[in-house]
């Protein structure tokens, strides 16, 4: 892909994809901050989104404001738990999101994003 510093760039993160991913296929943790910065390589930020689920937990409002600070946009839905007592949250899917890419676990294995 060709990258030059008037491109504008959009950078959308389903945090919980994300982290379990790297969790169970890796071992490994998620540098939120590295997965922008490498994203937009020097090119124009115009916005970045970072989609969460919500389940009330004080980790997690700290976790939520770290990624506020490292210059996401937070968007939250509520964690729900379905009959049979399956947990997740199907409104994720709501979120008005038309373009999605992400190509992190085909190319990265072990950088500084997930490690």
């Amino acid at each position: 892909m060709i990258k030059h510093k008037e491109q504008r760039v959009g950078v959308l993160v389903d945090v919980a994809n994300l982290y379990h991913s790297a969790k169970n296929l890796f071992g490994a943790k998620v540098n939120f901050k590295e997965v922008l910065r490498t994203a937009v390589e020097g090119r124009k930020l115009i916005r970045a989104i970072a989609y969460v689920i919500r389940s009330e937990s004080e980790e997690e409002r700290a976790f939520f404001s770290a990624l506020d600070k490292q210059g996401f946009e937070v968007k939250s839905k509520d964690l729900q738990i379905f009959a049979g007592g399956v947990i997740g949250s199907i409104q994720l899917l709501l979120f008005p999101v038309t373009v999605t890419t992400c190509r992190w676990f085909g190319t990265c294995k072990r950088t500084k994003a997930v490690g």
